[in-house]
């Protein structure tokens, strides 16, 4: 017996019940049991009217992130060939990799998000909001963390490593380090947008989640259409663009949690065993991240080694199309 099917049979029994109580008790008895079987019937048909509203809020979740996936494809499949077209087959290919460089010190950020949404979401469903702050400002802080700690091997191992060993013409050497710089604060944007995004997926704002998704995706509209206009370097012009976007998708996020949820509030706040707790969960993330940033990334670099940046750019173009397929999975 399903779970509808024994609470339709309670209904039904319940019923039974009212009308036994109407033909074999007295009046009081009668108005006694009435009481307490009406509240009964409140309680279930209540408990209906909200299984009936989740129902639709996940169909309406679910039809939103479909609309958004497929203008996500589209949009990313066209703006791929012509930002390839824009840049050239060197420019493009010496993105892809000066970008995988900045990937690779990104390991623990995909971990790091997992593990932000659970405790979030956890603290929310409690309805314990002064706990759900704490665990918000203690997120901020590791991501806080994490983007000193990037920053750090950034300009110093990373930095050392793009201009030692990747295989760039040096009249793009120039171009390709302000690239790099300007990857690297990308990627601290997207970094301390974690714990915002998180936010509004655990309140189940998938629509807000879907309209800043397209937002972005108009975003990288608006590059390719500056990238054709200007005569100046596009290269580093790209990677300022980039930036910018960045930058804009990260002030969205705040702007809305801070303005609709008053939970979300920022304050210093520091706790060991809550930092723990989120550092091991992520910790079983952690290997997963590693291999897929090996795979992807680092098998990128090695191509540039061996083949120079034009093969980067063929790469550069697969993998879009393979994260674009991945997906739908």
């Amino acid at each position: 017996m399903t779970a509808l099917q024994y609470i339709n049979y309670t209904n039904n029994k319940l019923l039974e019940e009212l009308s036994t109580y109407r033909s074999n008790s007295t009046n009081e008895q009668f108005k006694v049991a009435h009481y307490s079987l009406s509240n009964k019937l409140f309680l279930y048909n209540r408990f209906m009217s909200t299984v009936s509203d989740n129902n639709k809020r996940i169909a309406k979740n679910t039809l939103i992130l479909y609309a958004r996936m497929f203008l996500v494809m589209f949009i990313s499949l066209y703006t791929s060939r012509i930002i390839l077209k824009t840049l050239g087959i060197s420019d493009f290919g010496i993105f892809n990799v000066v970008g995988g460089v900045v990937m690779m010190m990104n390991v623990v950020n995909s971990a790091m998000s997992v593990s932000t949404q659970r405790y979030l979401t956890f603290e929310l469903g409690k309805k314990d909001y002064v706990q759900f702050t704490k665990t918000f400002s203690m997120c901020m802080n590791i991501f806080f963390l994490l983007c000193v700690l990037i920053l750090v091997l950034g300009e110093t191992v990373g930095l050392w490593f793009v201009n030692t060993y990747l295989i760039i013409p040096q009249e793009r050497m120039e171009a390709a380090n302000w690239v790099y710089q300007f990857s690297l604060l990308s990627c601290m944007c997207t970094l301390l947008s974690n714990p915002y995004n998180a936010t509004i997926i655990s309140h189940e704002r998938m629509n807000v989640y879907a309209y800043i998704g397209i937002t972005e995706v108009f975003l990288k509209l608006a590059i390719v259409y500056v990238l054709q206009i200007i005569q100046i370097d596009r290269l580093t012009t790209y990677g300022v663009l980039t930036f910018i976007s960045s930058l804009t998708i990260t002030l969205i996020y705040r702007w809305y949690c801070v303005k609709h949820f008053a939970e979300v509030r920022y304050s210093f706040y520091w706790n060991r065993q809550l930092f723990k707790q989120l550092a091991s969960y992520s910790g079983w993330n952690l290997f997963g991240s590693l291999s897929g940033v090996a795979k992807g990334q680092g098998l990128n670099i090695l191509i540039n080694i061996f083949f120079g940046p034009s093969v980067n750019a063929a790469r550069g173009i697969a993998y879009q199309v393979n994260g674009v397929i991945q997906s739908f999975f």
